[in-house]
């Protein structure tokens, strides 16, 4: 599930370069992202064929001399509308967590809002729940919720992955 980011291609200090000893660091970078299976333009070919079908048969109604079904049926365009744009303001919300040697970011975005926190990967614990709550990053009084939109089946994948690759940053005998 982790992707191994090349050092030379890699963004960032955090997500790739060359460490103080002069070797090539790499990055593993986990992306938690929604699932959505539409392309753009197919999403918005169906909800304007959606919206458009609506106010069709609102104009029929008022041709047959009741307007007030067509004020109904715009209206309800107008929801669509809204229901568009909410999806559209939140169709990359999701976590970014990125594992670059004594570095854990995790890169949070929900709808317009965007937050980094950096962790010690020393330091840090991800807790898993056994009820639907997603599982949480702890670092001392920092906790960052990550997997919020998985499945639990893909939840429980990323939870295993990463508790055996961060257990593999922690032991001593892992040189930095």
């Amino acid at each position: 599930m982790p992707v191994l980011i090349d050092p030379t291609t890699a963004r960032g200090d955090a997500q790739g370069g060359t460490a103080a000893d002069g070797s090539a660091r790499t990055a593993l970078c986990w992306n938690l992202r929604r699932n959505i299976a539409m392309t753009p333009h197919l999403f918005m070919l169906h909800t304007g064929a959606a919206a458009g079908l609506s106010c069709a048969i609102g104009i029929g109604f008022w041709v047959a001399g009741y307007p007030m079904v067509f004020g109904f049926c715009v209206l309800q365009a107008l929801a669509l509308a809204a229901a568009v744009i909410h999806h559209v303001i939140h169709a990359l919300d999701g976590e970014q967590v990125v594992l670059t040697g004594q570095t854990l970011e995790v890169h949070t975005t929900r709808g317009l809002h965007s937050t980094t926190v950096c962790l010690n990967p020393c330091w840090t614990r991800l807790e898993c729940s056994a009820d639907a709550d997603p599982p949480l990053l702890r670092s001392g009084r920092t906790r960052v919720p990550v997997a919020v939109y998985l499945a639990d089946a893909q939840r429980r994948r990323f939870a295993a992955d990463f508790n055996r690759v961060l257990a593999g940053t922690q032991t001593p005998a892992n040189p930095r």
